[in-house]
């Protein structure tokens, strides 16, 4: 047992505070599970280097693996960054700990090596197999594993906590909360939209890329296998170089960080903490202006509610960026349009299935909504009308281009999406329930049963749009199929209907 007051006995609370937001106690069964799978994970890695000459690789060895590692760091960083948001802003525990005799650079320590061990144990489980069984086969130097992935670590956690401090002195500590939330979201959409370069780009472009790429392999060129891009595989390897130049990167990034910024970091997020903010000049007085009509007046203020959100807004139109390699495609390849309107059709139920989930089951009035002299039916419904006209509007473009193609596919891909946003929104209403906007993410955990409704719906839906595309003959099958969504909420949510329950 570490001794109160010490930065060992705080480390050992960071980590436990960890254990208990991934699930505490329920997780000692995939723990075991995770113990079994590590276990196999050695050895596939014992019987990879049995027989490995790490003194003569096969060629692009080290670009290729080169270029895992600094995946694996883009990862890290992206986990890093929202670690450190919850860490200095969600918990809200920094005044507490400040106040008390610890010194604000052990805080800013200790902190700061939990969201190092945080980013780097996923990837740890699946690396440092090659390192214990280099101790069997000979390769002892493979123990460089551990250094180096310490080393990432630490320069992931420090350009996530010196990312988040530019952003405090940039736009204040509220905003810099959200904006390192959506950076993070972002993290994962840009590098898939990077993967999918290769399907975008044209023939001709690939070729060039391929051979420009070619020539800076070459010995002497930027992506050779002995140049500085791949210092990570080559400290894992543990040539003591590199080595020692990623320990000395990452521990003296991560010390520079505690020491030249801990207080104005800390000044920053204690703002956010406390609540305090700067006031600025009085708002001037304005005549405030009330407009009749239910319709507009319901839309217009889910609308406001969902634009005032910037991490609710940046966290649902994140799935837009998975939809921008089918439009390229699309323009591309006319005879990928089979496809692309089931894609098209699911990717736009879902969101939506999301949409409709915040305005009208995350309704933060229910009481009040309850009350207003309106049938509480026609504002539920209204409010699923906010949650489609945006995604039928984002989604306008796509369907433009279909009739300029293919009149056919344009109305099977707008019959569709018809019926998928609309299916999602039948069951948010006729299903009621309660919920937060706060905990959106989330979402599939506090309502799994209409949330697998809503994934029966969609993907039937998208199979209909196949079939009318394709094999029009079957589109029976799956129209059952999306049919199932609506009808279980419809049955199923009738009790609850009838008790009033707000939504």
């Amino acid at each position: 047992m570490a001794r109160a007051g010490t930065a060992a006995w705080l480390l050992r609370h960071e980590l436990r505070l960890f254990w208990r937001k991934a699930g505490g106690a329920r997780l000692w069964f995939a723990a075991l599970a995770g113990g079994v799978a590590w276990l196999a994970l050695h050895v596939l890695a014992y019987f990879l280097l049995r027989y490995a000459n790490l003194d003569a690789l096969p060629p692009l060895t080290a670009p290729l693996v080169g270029s895992v590692l600094w995946l694996v760091l883009t990862f890290m960083l992206s986990h890093a960054i929202l670690l450190s948001v919850s860490a200095l802003f969600d918990r809200g525990d920094l005044d507490l700990l400040l106040s008390s005799p610890l010194s604000s650079r052990t805080v800013f320590v200790v902190r700061g090596t939990a969201i190092a061990i945080g980013s780097v144990t996923l990837y740890g489980f699946f690396l440092l197999p090659f390192a214990h069984a280099g101790l069997v086969t000979g390769h002892a130097r493979l123990m460089a594993i551990y250094p180096t992935l310490a080393a990432m670590a630490m320069l992931a956690a420090a350009a996530g906590m010196m990312l988040t401090l530019v952003l405090v002195r940039l736009i204040g500590a509220r905003r810099a909360r959200t904006v390192a939330q959506v950076l993070g979201a972002l993290t994962g959409a840009i590098i898939f939209l990077v993967m999918q370069a290769q399907n975008i780009a044209s023939l001709g472009m690939r070729r060039r890329i391929v051979k420009q790429l070619v020539e800076w392999m070459q010995p002497g060129g930027p992506l050779a296998d002995d140049g500085v891009l791949w210092t990570f595989f080559h400290a894992a390897l543990g040539r003591p170089l590199a080595l020692g130049v990623l320990v000395v990167a990452g521990a003296g990034s991560f010390w520079a960080v505690v020491a030249l910024a801990h207080r104005r970091f800390l000044e920053g997020t204690q703002e956010a903490v406390s609540g305090s903010a700067r006031r600025g000049a009085p708002a001037k007085e304005s005549t405030l202006r009330f407009r009749s009509g239910l319709v507009r007046t319901v839309l217009v203020k889910e609308w406001r509610l969902i634009v005032r959100d910037t991490q609710l807004v940046a966290q649902t139109l994140l799935q837009v960026l998975y939809l921008l390699p089918l439009v390229f495609i699309v323009f591309r390849r006319e005879d990928m349009l089979a496809m692309v309107v089931p894609s098209a059709v699911l990717l736009s139920g879902t969101l939506s299935g999301t949409l409709a989930w915040i305005t009208v089951t995350a309704e933060e009035a229910p009481e009040l909504i309850g009350v207003a002299p309106v049938p509480l039916v026609r504002i539920r419904w209204l409010k699923v009308l906010a949650a489609m006209l945006p995604v039928w509007l984002l989604v306008s473009p796509l369907f433009l281009f279909l009739l300029t193609q293919n009149l056919w596919h344009a109305t099977v891909f707008l019959l569709c999406l018809s019926g998928s946003t609309a299916c999602g929104g039948m069951m948010q209403v006729w299903y009621p329930r309660q919920g937060d906007r706060r905990d959106m993410r989330r979402r599939m955990q506090s309502g799994k049963f209409v949330s697998v409704l809503e994934g029966f719906s969609g993907l039937g839906w998208a199979g209909v749009a196949w079939c009318l595309v394709a094999a029009p003959m079957f589109a029976p099958l799956p129209l059952l199929f999306a049919a199932v969504g609506p009808t279980a909420a419809w049955f199923l949510g009738e009790s609850r209907r009838e008790q009033g329950l707000l939504v």
